[in-house]
């Protein structure tokens, strides 16, 4: 028969191994780039345009002149950081130059939820802007 004390001893004893793996795996996904890229995933553009055009420019995140909504974590968002300088045209295209999503405007610090982009496909993100510098981060 177990008494009431060793019941207490059990619980304080599960509490705090439950607190260790949560803490570990905790600083696991903040301090592991490829664990919080994977849960987390977010590519960043910096746009500088030196004067204003009405042509379409291809975005660039982080490196890479297209993307693609791989894992499912992905909010499959865009966001014009709230420091941005300016308000910007955006469209998304697919592999064949088809428009997949038709031009919307994104003002600083707000976002768009980008619906009916698939998975494991690749998009190419087009900009029309003004001069100035804009952050958009796609999530």
């Amino acid at each position: 028969m177990v008494n009431g004390k060793s019941k207490i001893m059990g619980l304080i004893g599960l509490v705090l191994i439950v607190t260790i793996v949560f803490v570990c795996s905790y600083q696991v996904y903040l301090n592991v780039r490829y664990v919080h890229k994977y849960f987390s995933p977010k590519l960043t553009s910096v746009i500088d345009a030196e004067d204003t055009t009405d042509e379409w420019k291809p975005i660039i995140f982080d490196g890479k002149d297209s993307m693609e909504y791989d894992t499912i974590f992905w909010e499959k968002a865009i966001i014009n950081d709230a420091n941005s300088d300016r308000n910007v045209l955006l469209r998304v295209k697919d592999a064949k130059g088809d428009i997949v999503i038709e031009e919307f405007q994104l003002y600083p610090g707000t976002s768009k939820h980008l619906d009916g982009l698939i998975k494991d496909t690749k998009y190419f993100f087009e900009i029309k802007a003004e001069e100035g510098k804009c952050m958009l981060n796609a999530t």
